[in-house]
């Protein structure tokens, strides 16, 4: 062992190469601070700790113009700081290795993930060739070309609201016909790219699970808001319908938040504060933190808070699903919903319930807080839209916390008015 005093870049060049690997150690305010020289001439710095007990060497980078004598003294000091921590940074060097690998292994996946022209153009090769052109005729629609509106976008970043808003175009000009053509195909498109092995959608949900097929007759099922009769209607039938109480559940917090049924549907105890009225919603569960990795904040009025207060907890899922530890398939709500509406012959001051759907609940969320004079802006932040064109990146998960609550509570005052049911504390009691 050769010892030296402080390490300068003139004497670490100035070490020459001998038969076998040697380290040399320097005299300074770095204990274990060393270079090893190889035999070809190669210098690497390492330093020499004790770590339980045993002595062990980590690796801090060989000597090179990019990795320069300051940034070895630099790496080392990091080191032990690791060290006087109670960390081993050789371990730590693995799991920084290990979480870069994982980082690098996800934006490629991303880079190679299948568009929604891909699919596309994957349906169209299952067809015959006069199939496929009239086909792809409806897919380049001039009213409504899939290809232009949403063909780059990732398959897994589509959303059943990206969806709705292309047959929207068509019901919205009274082409219903065509709409039920777009959704039959983009349909059958989809479903083709589950089965696909190369495009590797094995986890993906078919966000044309939880759309309705637009009815061949101008109709406004797709833009359909529930009325204060119907919202009536709705709440008292929940109560005696013999659907799954947990689906009946997700239902009622959809009306109460205006939240998507598929969050709704996923939400996790973890996730909700009762106490403080909160439920943070994380960005995997979000349309926009799926991109920019920002979740969402959903202010709980007492009757949620109330109603989730009482329910077993069990599993990670606030509600369970048919399958143990699973939530339910975001199509049964649609199914139970149609059934519960099916079933009526006459309710209330109605003699027939025009047909809705669970993204109607969130519709007549909306609808109903614009005509109670709640802004634009703050619908958008209830329900975790872009705001203003502005991406999500620039949208403080936190902020307008206290008027996206007044909102809700706002919104919930308006839904007791509605039945007509207030206990004595004023709180409209949902069943559990």
């Amino acid at each position: 062992m050769n010892n030296s005093k402080r390490f300068t870049d003139t004497k670490v060049k100035a070490l020459k190469p001998k038969e076998r690997p040697y380290k040399t150690y320097e005299k300074g305010n770095d204990p274990g601070f060393c270079v090893q020289i190889t035999p070809k001439g190669r210098k690497v710095f390492y330093l020499a700790y004790t770590f339980e007990g045993k002595k062990r060497f980590h690796n801090l980078g060989a000597y090179s113009s990019e990795f320069t004598l300051a940034k070895a003294r630099e790496a080392c000091r990091a080191a032990q700081i690791l060290i006087d921590s109670g960390t081993d940074p050789q371990v730590e060097r693995i799991r920084v290795i290990k979480k870069e690998e994982t980082e690098r292994k996800r934006i490629e996946a991303k880079k190679r993930a299948v568009t929604v022209n891909e699919v596309l153009d994957h349906y169209l090769t299952t067809l015959s060739e006069q199939t496929a052109r009239e086909v792809n005729n409806v897919f380049t629609n001039s009213h409504c070309n899939v290809r232009k509106r949403i063909g780059n976008m990732k398959l897994r970043d589509v959303t059943d609201d990206e969806i709705d808003a292309l047959l929207d175009l068509h019901i919205k000009r009274g082409t219903n016909r065509n709409a039920g053509k777009l959704y039959a195909f983009m349909r059958s498109a989809f479903n083709k790219a589950k089965m696909n092995k190369s495009f590797k959608l094995k986890k993906w949900q078919n966000p044309f699970e939880d759309v309705v097929k637009p009815a061949n007759t101008n109709s406004n099922a797709l833009n359909r808001a529930l009325s204060a009769v119907d919202i009536k209607w709705f709440l008292n039938e929940l109560d005696t319908s013999p659907m799954d109480e947990g689906i009946k559940n997700v239902l009622r917090i959809v009306l109460y938040t205006g939240q998507r049924v598929e969050q709704v549907s996923r939400m996790q105890w973890a996730d909700i504060d009762l106490d403080g009225g909160v439920w943070d919603v994380p960005p995997s569960e979000t349309k926009i933190g799926k991109k920019t990795g920002v979740g969402h904040v959903v202010p709980l009025t007492d009757p949620v808070v109330k109603l989730l207060g009482t329910m077993h907890r069990e599993g990670a899922f606030v509600f369970a699903g048919y399958r143990e530890g699973k939530p339910f398939s975001i199509g049964v709500f649609s199914k139970n919903l149609k059934t519960m509406i099916d079933e009526v012959d006459e309710v209330d001051e109605v003699d027939e319930v025009e047909p809705f759907t669970p993204r109607d609940l969130r519709r007549t969320v909306t609808t109903h807080m614009s005509r109670l004079g709640i802004l634009a802006e703050i619908r958008n932040r209830i329900q975790d839209h872009s705001i203003a064109g502005i991406e999500a990146k620039h949208y403080d998960r936190h902020d307008y916390l206290p008027e996206k609550r007044a909102a809700l509570e706002k919104w919930e005052r308006e839904i007791q008015r509605i039945i007509g049911e207030q206990t004595e504390d004023n709180v409209v009691v949902l069943r559990a």
